[in-house]
């Protein structure tokens, strides 16, 4: 019991830690004119999502915590989670590529800047996905999922910063505790950081005004469907295998 007890203070120390860490980062390149001088987009748009990660990995170790999350996760091998999470929505978007407009003018080949630009989106994803899937979700493991995935929108709604009382921000806070349930959904049974960042870049590429609207709800939508279909169909083979070892 008394083991039982240590090890859920020793996770909500770690859980302080990290969210300290994931915050002050957060305020200082998104709130301050820290990243003012950076002219890299693919950068500054890691620098704004990196907090979750520092903060995460600061934790693990200060902590000393194992990780059961791995990029593949139960998804194996990397190399065709890589192409279904990754390769297929950048090649999506670069047959669509950027809508260039008044405020947006795209200096290369504007079907290579889709393709960049759902990388970069994909990078910060997975990024902010190391802190609330990876660690945070699974420091919470000792809460009724429900309650947990409560908690994670609420607290992933705070690290935004955005705290005016406005009808907006209410719905976007309703929004990450569904995404917090569904990505978490997601995470919990593939324990894969490829496959909850790309459902998290989705909702990042859903709002991105970038792309022609229509387009791009095409794209997202055939990915949606790709990344679901491969989750359910290993899900179903890895049953199989396993009840076929039971018999032996």
């Amino acid at each position: 019991m008394k083991s039982s007890e240590g090890s859920t203070k020793k996770r909500i120390f770690a859980i302080i830690l990290f969210y300290a860490i994931a915050v002050l980062i957060r305020y200082l390149t998104n709130k301050t004119g820290l990243l003012d001088h950076i002219e890299n987009a693919f950068l500054k748009i890691c620098l704004q999502g990196v907090g979750p990660t520092i903060g995460a990995l600061l934790a693990i170790k200060f902590f000393g915590l194992k990780l059961t999350y791995s990029f593949a996760g139960k998804l194996k091998p990397l190399l065709v989670s890589f192409f279904v999470f990754v390769v297929i929505p950048v090649a999506g978007f670069a047959i669509i590529g950027i809508q260039e407009s008044e405020q947006v003018v795209v200096r290369s080949n504007v079907f290579l800047a889709g393709a960049k630009l759902c990388f970069y989106f994909l990078i910060y994803a997975i990024l902010e996905e190391i802190g609330w899937r990876v660690f945070l979700q699974e420091q919470l493991g000792f809460l009724n999922k429900y309650l947990k995935y409560a908690i994670i929108g609420a607290l992933w709604f705070i690290w935004h910063l955005n705290f005016g009382l406005t009808l907006s921000n209410l719905i976007f806070l309703l929004v990450l505790i569904l995404a917090s349930w569904g990505i978490g959904t997601v995470g919990d049974k593939t324990k894969s950081i490829l496959a909850v960042g790309a459902f998290h870049a989705m909702y990042n590429l859903f709002t991105a005004g970038y792309f022609d609207a229509k387009g791009k709800i095409i794209v997202l939508s055939v990915c949606a469907l790709i990344w679901v279909l491969y989750i359910v169909f290993y899900d179903k083979m890895a049953k199989r295998v396993f009840q076929k070892q039971l018999r032996q």
